[in-house]
């Protein structure tokens, strides 16, 4: 009798790690797909990120330029269009950037907004270079494309622990 217990209970305890060692294994390839996953999702909007944020960058200089050339009493005629480009991408950049670049967009936004009025309606401030506004926003919305870029995680998305 002591035989067939101490069979019948090495036999359970095999069927037990057996099932843990295939539950880990399995549990390990849910988890390796799920980066490969995740990971290919960042990667496919990469490319599409390069060229959308070359096209807003160069549409919000444009609207820039422009305002110079205003400014400078040598009008090219072409704020409207150049405004209307620069509009197309920020509504663009705002469906797939994170939430910092978005930040960015929108503070260059509403620098050259103000700015256009103060150019337009040629009324007069405290400060003589009312686009200095926009070219810092430029260069801080550079700068948080480059970091996204480089780094194209988006927020709350799971580390390599699988914890947030």
């Amino acid at each position: 009798m002591d035989a067939a217990l101490v069979g019948l209970a090495g036999t359970t305890l095999g069927a037990v790690t057996g099932f843990a060692g295939a539950w880990v294994a399995q549990r390990g390839q849910v988890r390796i797909q799920q980066e490969q996953r995740a990971h290919a999702e960042r990667v496919r909007w990469l490319d599409d990120k390069k060229g959308l944020y070359r096209d807003l960058l160069i549409g919000l200089h444009g609207w820039h330029d422009s305002l110079v050339s205003i400014l400078k009493n040598e009008d090219d005629g072409k704020l409207p269009d150049n405004r209307s480009v620069a509009y197309k991408w920020i509504v663009e950049a705002s469906l797939i950037s994170s939430d910092e670049v978005r930040h960015a967009v929108h503070d260059v936004h509403q620098a050259l907004l103000l700015a256009q009025s103060v150019i337009l309606d040629h009324t007069s401030t405290a400060d003589e270079r009312p686009l200095q506004g926009v070219q810092d926003g430029l260069s801080g919305l550079e700068d948080a494309l480059r970091a996204e870029l480089a780094m194209p995680v988006r927020a709350g998305s799971r580390s390599r622990t699988g914890r947030r």
